[in-house]
């Protein structure tokens, strides 16, 4: 995940928001799932950080190609990071698709208005 090794000395206290990120998406992997799971995982982090986070994250997924199911409130995250996007409005599913059909076919004004078309 780019940590660089001298980081492995220091404690979590030590490190920043993005290396704490980069560790938990490390520990995670080191198990191999086949499906990893992340929540909100870069809700804590500034824009740079979170951009290089997420060139990250497709990294890996492209390198190892392990499944990720990516829960976040970001549309733009979700576009750029998802190969299939699900939308949820009040609950209930409105849309599940490829990002490029959200965004030329949104099926609700919800999903329009979402995706900014």
């Amino acid at each position: 995940v780019r940590l660089d090794p001298e980081l492995a000395r220091r404690y979590p206290a030590e490190l920043s928001g993005g290396q704490k990120q980069r560790v938990g998406i490390a520990r995670a992997l080191a198990a191999s799932p086949d499906i990893l799971l992340m929540d909100e995982p870069f809700g804590a982090v500034d824009d740079i950080t979170r951009k290089a986070l997420q060139d990250e994250i497709l990294r890996i997924h492209r390198e190892q190609g392990v499944t990720i199911v990516f829960i976040t409130h970001d549309i733009g995250e979700a576009l750029k990071l998802g190969s299939r996007v699900l939308v949820m409005d009040h609950g209930g599913i409105v849309q599940d698709g490829p990002p490029d059909e959200l965004r030329s076919r949104p099926a609700t004004a919800f999903v329009r208005e979402l995706v900014g078309g």
